[in-house]
């Protein structure tokens, strides 16, 4: 069980908390006495390996985004022998501090869930260059920072061949959480695939502005459905079953994200892109164990089908297309089909390459 610590009450610390309250070294065990850890904890150099801490935009329970970190770094722990410590629904305003806090208490390895802790791992990162951060989904790399990733830009490119070959209106859309990077890329990446499978395919791009606001998303969800879009693909957390349900009860299709969602709403959601981010994160973690970890960014794609594939298919969905997707999936494992990131109007996009 990882140490949680309440937002307000966590980002009030500062350096005035002590040490040995947070230290948590990899030859910890369960039962040690609290007299013993703080004196181990005490005696920690920068040799030994610390804990693993991460910060969360969202909570640990919705069964997707944040729930996946939590529990690739909980994993972790578990392999390592050490335990983890969290602090969930981290507001864009205290990403920094957030951040920096674990840093001050000793933390190895500080993880920050979601491409928007890019621009606070890299301010952090300077002023604790003994700590090594992890951005999840980011796009960032130095000295004592990186990024983890799964690929998707081939994921984003599948659904949209999938939804263009059921959509009636050829028109899409990709709801999004908030506007970064990868938010960016993955609407073009959906609009490539959508238009490879159907040139008159187009794909809407619509942001909530916030990840976990159930009615801001459903609003967003209507209005998509009431200008025609008949299948929507969901990068949301704990609004994201809402997006599915009302999809279902306006009669379209939707396709999960993140984890196999297909319960959620059986008679609209296509297939699920499952991209087990905490599988990823575990991956990454665990380097950081041997020393083995590099200032650079890790992207896990289709070549790793135990973090990365598609979930339950939706018997609607007709076997010749899922041949043609299968089909693009085997080219990108052989790097026959790849991206390219670009920027078109000022923003992140990618194109694609053939070889």
């Amino acid at each position: 069980m990882g140490n949680r610590f309440d937002r307000r009450r966590f980002l009030g610390y500062g350096a005035a908390a002590t040490l040995s309250s947070i230290l948590l070294k990899a030859c910890a065990v369960a039962d040690t006495d609290v007299e013993d850890a703080t004196a181990e904890a005490g005696a920690a150099t920068d040799s030994e390996a610390k804990g693993l801490a991460i910060a969360l935009p969202g909570t640990i329970t919705d069964g997707g985004w944040n729930q996946l970190g939590y529990e690739g770094v909980k994993r972790t722990g578990d392999q390592l022998g050490i335990e983890v410590a969290y602090v969930e629904q981290v507001a864009n305003a205290d990403q920094t501090e957030a951040l920096a806090d674990f840093a001050r208490q000793g933390y190895g390895l500080v993880v920050g869930h979601g491409g928007q802790f890019d621009a606070a791992i890299e301010q952090v990162a300077l002023d604790f260059p003994e700590t090594f951060f992890l951005g999840v989904n980011g796009d960032i790399a130095g000295d004592n920072y990186a990024c983890v990733r799964t690929n998707y830009n081939q994921m984003l490119y599948l659904s949209g061949m999938i939804g263009a070959a059921m959509s009636q209106t050829k028109k899409l859309a990709y709801l999004a959480g908030m506007e970064f990077k990868s938010t960016q890329q993955q609407s073009v990446a959906m609009d490539l695939g959508a238009k490879a499978m159907d040139p008159e395919a187009e794909v809407v791009v619509s942001f909530v502005g916030d990840f976990n606001d159930i009615a801001k998303a459903k609003e967003s969800a209507l209005a998509l459905i009431a200008s025609g879009v008949d299948v929507i693909f969901h990068n949301l957390d704990n609004s994201a079953p809402a997006v599915l349900q009302a999809c279902e009860e306006a009669g379209i299709y939707a396709i999960g994200n993140n984890v196999d969602q297909f319960e959620l709403a059986p008679d609209a959601i296509l297939t699920s892109a499952i991209q087990d981010i905490g599988g990823a994160i575990t991956e990454v973690a665990a380097l950081s164990a041997t020393g083995e970890i590099e200032g650079k960014k890790y992207v896990i794609g289709l070549e790793s089908p135990e973090l990365v594939r598609f979930g339950t298919f939706n018997e609607v969905v007709p076997a010749e297309v899922r041949e043609k997707v299968d089909a693009i999936a085997a080219d990108m494992i052989a790097d026959k089909l790849t991206f390219e990131d670009t920027e078109e109007n000022g923003k992140a996009s990618v194109k694609v390459v053939t070889s």
